[in-house]
């Protein structure tokens, strides 16, 4: 525990004086006296005394005079003064460094800044997690709640002017800190017996804040001891009981995956009917559209026709008038203009009166 320094130091500085006696005693001759583990000088010459010896004890003596009236606390400590003759403490807090006393008076040390006290399993834990029960589940009442083990870690800080109040309760601050954790782990305990387990996975801050809020109304009622922080770091049910919850949110899982793959099959589906809408509609309009392309190109060979002999008539009427010829003129004109471009050596069938009688003469002949 923290606790008075003041008297560790004067049995250091009173250890180094007895050694440093003993060793001048030993280089000056003198003997040794084992019953009063002081060394006792003789006179090197006509009774004179060795004049370092008067030195160092008043210097000894001087420290010590001093020390008795010097106290020190750390940078990051409250003090009390307590008189070990009187056995009264100070109405007065003291903060880290030097500080006058009077004699035969200490500091007993608070830490003036927070302190944290862990329920846990690692390494430097000031107590194993606290076991305790969740609340009866609505579903099933007859449960009586599940058996866990809670992990946390609360920061606490002393208040200076209440310093007075707490060591007059405990004594120290090591049985004020076993204090301390043995309020907190009760509070833990019930408050937990407030939620149902669904609510440490879905609201864990919330019974965090819980406990923090109950937890510091009782230390500050009993011990005078704010909480200023809570963690809620592990929360470890029954394996029997996880594993249960596991299957239950593979099963759910399982479903919402099922669910989305029905979705994702509608979809598809869905497709398939827009493809199968599409698919008609393209061929109904190709199918239109080849028919109409059809009747264009029917239209257009007839019209193209048309104006072919349109033209071709317009044109033989021009020529018939220009070269006053009549139509029966006109036929022999064209029949002429036929033969004279025939290739050399065709034949011509022309038809001649006469039943069953027929002609053939080359060009030539003609």
């Amino acid at each position: 525990s923290i606790g008075e320094k003041r008297g560790e130091n004067e049995v250091l500085l009173g250890d180094a004086a007895a050694k440093l006696l003993l060793r001048r005693g030993l280089r000056k001759g003198g003997r040794f006296d084992e019953a009063a583990r002081i060394p006792a000088f003789f006179p090197l010459s006509g009774g004179e005394e060795d004049p370092i010896r008067g030195v160092v004890i008043a210097i000894v003596v001087l420290y010590l005079v001093i020390g008795s009236f010097i106290g020190r606390l750390d940078p990051n400590e409250y003090g009390l003064v307590r008189n070990s003759l009187a056995g009264t403490v100070s109405q007065q807090v003291y903060r880290g460094g030097l500080h006058m006393m009077n004699p035969f008076s200490g500091f007993i040390a608070f830490p003036a800044t927070q302190s944290t006290i862990l329920f846990g399993t690692s390494i430097g834990a000031d107590r194993a997690p606290v076991t305790t029960r969740t609340g009866a589940d609505p579903n099933d009442p007859d449960s009586g709640g599940q058996p866990i083990q809670i992990s946390c870690a609360i920061q606490v800080e002393f208040v200076d002017y209440k310093l007075r109040e707490v060591y007059y309760s405990f004594g120290s601050y090591e049985a004020a800190k076993q204090r301390v954790i043995l309020l907190a782990g009760n509070v833990v305990g019930n408050t937990a017996q407030e939620f149902v387990p669904q609510d440490f996975w879905n609201r864990r801050d919330y019974i965090a804040e819980q406990m923090l809020r109950h937890i510091n109304n009782t230390l500050w009622d009993n011990t005078y001891i704010k909480a200023m922080r809570f963690e809620m770091m592990r929360v470890d049910f029954a394996e029997k009981f996880e594993d249960s919850i596991t299957a239950i949110q593979v099963a759910e899982q399982a479903k919402v995956v099922n669910e989305y793959e029905q979705q994702v099959q509608q979809v598809v589906q869905s497709i398939e009917v827009m493809r199968s809408k599409i698919n008609a509609n393209i061929a109904n309009i190709s199918a239109g559209a080849e028919a109409k392309a059809k009747e264009l190109r029917a239209g257009a060979k007839r019209d193209a026709f048309a104006l072919t002999q349109g033209m071709k008539a317009k044109k033989y009427a021009e020529l018939k008038k220009r070269l006053g010829f009549n139509s029966a003129q006109l036929q022999e004109f064209f029949k002429a203009q036929l033969l004279q471009h025939q290739g050399k050596g065709s034949k011509v069938v022309i038809g001649m009166s006469g039943i069953g009688e027929a002609t053939t003469k080359t060009k030539d002949e003609l």
